[in-house]
């Protein structure tokens, strides 16, 4: 009864995703790479290391050793260096670093140097820790997704909340993005192939998705409930019966 109610409020149309502006190539160029930057609130995860231990041991925070399969993203973010609003981190022995607006690739580099005026061949992990996206509205599995790398798309945050519904409106999906304390709301079509060129395909920390859904779920809606309704009624009427069949004596 449900697939019969889909099929026939929804068209085939309103299924499908990148059916217009299709491009005549197979192959394009990437012309729209993440451009991931550190901005304050981020949350960084540093780690020092060189091939002598003691060196390396005054430029990492001191922190218990927990077992890796145990350990949440929520006790990694609070072994992390907060970025303060000034785009700021306090780091032990070289002091405060303003890394805002810098990308994690060349916070690295600027690390490196500076260390490399304590001791040779230091080795830096850098990463970010609080790149998560939410994704809600007319997706099977709407919630917040922790990313472990600094490349996700749109597509792919969709399908971590198990791909659209069928109700949803592929041709207006909300984009809200964060960037120097400036908040944008930017629309989003993924009937269109030109999609795949936008400068929202890859996804920044703290991105949040709504999928709206289309007119025709509404009319489901009221569908559905047109038909529980008398069947509700039926039921308390042969109730009503039945209790005034057997109240009398």
């Amino acid at each position: 009864m449900l697939l019969n109610a889909v099929t026939s409020c929804v068209s085939y149309k309103q299924l499908v995703n990148y059916q217009e502006n299709f491009p005549a190539k197979t192959q394009m160029d990437v012309v729209n790479k993440p451009d991931i930057r550190i901005q304050p609130n981020d949350v960084l995860g540093i780690k020092v290391f060189s091939y002598e231990t003691e060196l390396a041991a005054p430029f990492n925070l001191n922190s218990d050793q927990l077992n890796s399969n145990l350990i949440s993203i929520e006790a990694i973010q609070l072994n992390g260096y907060l970025v303060n609003q000034k785009g700021e981190i306090d780091f032990p022995v070289l002091g405060t670093l303003k890394w805002q607006g810098l990308s994690i690739s060349e916070a690295k580099e600027s690390l490196l140097t500076k260390l490399k005026q304590h001791f040779k061949d230091p080795v830096v992990n850098l990463r970010l820790l609080n790149f998560r996206v939410t994704v809600s509205g007319e997706v099977r599995k709407p919630g917040a997704f922790n990313i472990l790398n600094e490349r996700i798309s749109l597509l792919d945050a969709l399908a971590l909340a198990g791909d659209l519904t069928d109700y949803a409106d592929r041709g207006d999906v909300l984009l809200v993005r964060e960037n120097g304390g400036i908040q944008s709301l930017n629309k989003i079509n993924l009937q269109s192939a030109n999609f795949f060129q936008s400068e929202h395909y890859y996804l920044k920390q703290n991105d949040l998705i709504y999928v709206k859904p289309i007119k025709a779920k509404a009319g489901a809606v009221q569908d559905q409930t047109s038909k529980t309704v008398p069947i509700v009624t039926a039921v308390a009427t042969i109730a009503a019966v039945l209790i005034a069949l057997f109240s009398v004596k």
